[in-house]
């Protein structure tokens, strides 16, 4: 079977029919099925994928789990941009879903569904299934009933202007119209959501955060205002919630695919003031700050993920896009999902969408990693997420490159003088050097050198060249 399950940014994902579904499982039954969700669920990849219940996965793995079964080949991983999520829903290009699964406070008076902590693609999933089953949860705080936000684009040709021009605007039902005829099942639960532990903070990611504020003040002093930040999951974002705690920005709004507990907590603070993701990241402190506010309504929306991954959308509000990565290469072409080129980590998600199509596109990125065993910013990625034409800036824990109105040696430049570690430096800076000398042009590359970096790292464990 094809089973799609709710669930997007972490949040707002079916628990109970899981969990017995492991049980079958585990009890002997020979149970597998293809699994589709809106975005990145960690939770529903490592559960099921620990029992090897999901033999086919889309659109993204968001667990180490899921990632090894895919590298190793026992599961088929269909990877995809958020973006393109819907219309490949409407298409049936996933073939028959057979069952949506998904989790619910419940339904309003008109009989549409109210979703839980995350919209996502769950309208999609539930209209291209042949049956639905609904979760209703009554240990998802109820104070979310009030911040949905469903507005479902009418596709081409007969397809309309998004009406949203502000971070916080409503423009659409709190509620997903649904086929009641395909409802077969109702399963009431209360099992409380929580995230997993997220990567703390360190001096690395402090570092970047405090260059990426230095460089945000300047900007703000040339333009006068400060546009809608997106931001992703993990140590660097949360290095830069707390920087944004710290700094003199006021009125602060934030567009994202998912928001997790420090961006509620500038919210509470009264930095922030417009919030809107696809979900939201539970746990008890975000519990608190969604019950404590007053006008919750009026600052935080809980959209579908194709508004928060809209081109449309994005571009007109003009975002400061805020996205990471694994690698970047001297021209700032950025690689987000795979090591080395081949073993996948996640999935490429949505950081390309907000990055073709922000005000501003900027890369956080730590310049070593294993201890300094591997460079971060490397002669050419091994994979590319993000091309180098949509990267305006730079950051890592040494610097900044402002790469906007440069041509492409002139980036390299910037990227290697700035941005790299001093280790690494002088190997980038000869390298790009004979790469100059000996192929001239334009984008000066030489594969077979370039590539080198990841034998001698897979030979001698380390990208240094000997001597270094």
């Amino acid at each position: 079977m094809t089973v799609a399950m709710s669930g997007y940014a972490m949040a707002g994902y079916p628990k109970a029919v899981v969990e017995t579904l492991v049980q079958r499982k585990q009890s002997g039954d020979a149970l597998s099925f293809e699994l589709i969700t809106g975005a990145n669920v960690p939770w529903l990849d490592e559960t099921l994928g620990a029992e090897k219940l999901v033999t086919r996965r889309a659109p993204m793995v968001a667990s180490r789990t899921l990632a090894a079964q895919a590298n190793n080949g026992s599961l088929s991983y269909v990877e995809q941009q958020m973006s393109k999520m819907p219309r490949l829903l409407r298409s049936n290009s996933f073939g028959e879903i057979d069952v949506a699964l998904v989790e619910a406070l419940g339904f309003d008076d008109d009989g549409d569904l109210i979703p839980t902590s995350s919209v996502g693609m769950t309208h999609y999933l539930m209209a291209a299934a042949d049956e639905i089953i609904v979760e209703i949860n009554t240990a998802q705080p109820d104070v979310l009933r009030s911040l949905h936000d469903i507005h479902i684009p009418v596709a081409a040709p007969d397809a309309q202007p998004i009406p949203l021009v502000r971070t916080n605007q409503r423009i659409g039902l709190s509620g997903i119209p649904v086929d009641r005829k395909k409802i077969r099942h109702i399963v009431e639960t209360d099992i409380p959501e929580r995230m997993g532990p997220q990567p703390s903070g360190t001096a690395v990611t402090r570092n970047i955060a405090d260059h990426l504020f230095n460089f945000l003040e300047l900007e703000v002093q040339k333009t006068g205002h400060l546009p809608p930040i997106q931001t992703g999951f993990g140590a660097i974002a949360d290095s830069v919630a707390d920087a944004f705690q710290q700094a003199s920005f006021r009125d602060l709004q934030f567009f994202c695919g998912g928001i997790t507990e420090p961006v509620l907590e500038l919210l509470a603070a009264g930095k922030a003031t417009a919030l809107s993701a696809g979900g939201l990241g539970m746990s008890e402190r975000v519990e608190q700050i969604l019950n404590d506010t007053p006008n919750l309504r009026d600052h935080l929306v809980l959209r579908n993920g194709d508004i928060t991954n809209s081109a449309e959308v994005i571009g007109r509000l003009g975002l400061v896009a805020l996205n990471t990565g694994i690698e970047i290469d001297i021209y700032g072409n950025v690689n987000s999902s795979h090591i080395a080129g081949s073993r996948v980590v996640n999935g490429i998600g949505g950081g390309a969408s907000f990055a073709q199509n922000a005000g501003l596109s900027v890369i956080l990125i730590p310049s070593t990693a294993k201890g300094g065993a591997i460079s971060n910013v490397v002669p050419m990625v091994s994979h590319q997420d993000i091309s180098e034409h949509d990267v305006d800036v730079v950051v890592t824990e040494h610097g900044i490159a402002d790469l906007r109105g440069l041509d492409d040696g002139e980036r390299a430049d910037a990227i290697v003088t700035h941005c790299a570690s001093e280790a690494y430096r002088g190997q980038l800076t000869t390298y790009l050097q004979t790469a100059r000398e000996q192929c001239g042009g334009h984008h000066p590359q030489l594969p077979e050198a370039a590539f080198g970096w990841y034998r001698r790292l897979k030979e001698e464990g380390t990208m240094l060249e000997e001597g270094s």
